[in-house]
């Protein structure tokens, strides 16, 4: 799945890091690709369009103010149900059911701090998204397949419309999430 060794070793590397965190022993899921040590899987709900919700705050992701165009940003807020807070994963691929785009990190970058966005799919790596088991609540570490980063509320913010980041797997609430 990965050709290119380095990004092989910036998702290695990104899952070090969080099982250091952690503690070690817990990254359990069962991988459907591994790169260098790393043990995710991907995210799948079977067709089935679900909210992402992060444990600091109960919040949920969407695609800011119901836009349809490439290149709007991917935000937290308070659940609703909306369309534009439903997304199907399968292949690694997050679709947002209201617009139909996919879930991405924009340029390809690798940077912390650069915040996510929805864009037309093209199934690039830096649309691609797996699930790192980390702990037995149900809540998973979202990581990004080309950075090795993983989905962050920006600063742990608890308000409706915070942007959301790729950031360094530390394992806080805010970088946890969980499908409904």
């Amino acid at each position: 799945m990965f050709g290119n060794t380095a990004i092989k070793r910036r998702v290695g590397s990104a899952a070090a890091a969080l099982a250091v965190v952690l503690g070690g022993g817990l990254l359990t899921a069962s991988p459907a690709a591994a790169g260098d040590g790393m043990i995710y899987k991907q995210m799948d709900t079977a067709g089935v369009a679900k909210q992402l919700q992060v444990k600091s705050t109960g919040k949920c992701l969407e695609v800011a103010d119901w836009r349809t165009d490439d290149g709007a940003p991917v935000r937290q807020w308070t659940c609703t149900g909306g369309a534009n807070q439903q997304w199907t994963f399968s292949n690694g691929l997050a679709v947002n059911k209201a617009s139909g785009k996919c879930l991405e990190v924009p340029g390809w970058s690798t940077s912390v701090g650069t915040a996510v966005q929805q864009w037309s799919c093209h199934g690039g790596d830096n649309q691609h998204w797996g699930e790192v088991n980390v702990g037995d609540d149900g809540y998973q570490a979202v990581i990004n397949i080309n950075s090795g980063h993983v989905l962050d509320v920006n600063g742990n913010s608890g308000a409706d419309g915070a942007v959301v980041i790729q950031w360094y797997p530390t394992g806080v609430p805010n970088q946890r999430w969980r499908l409904v």
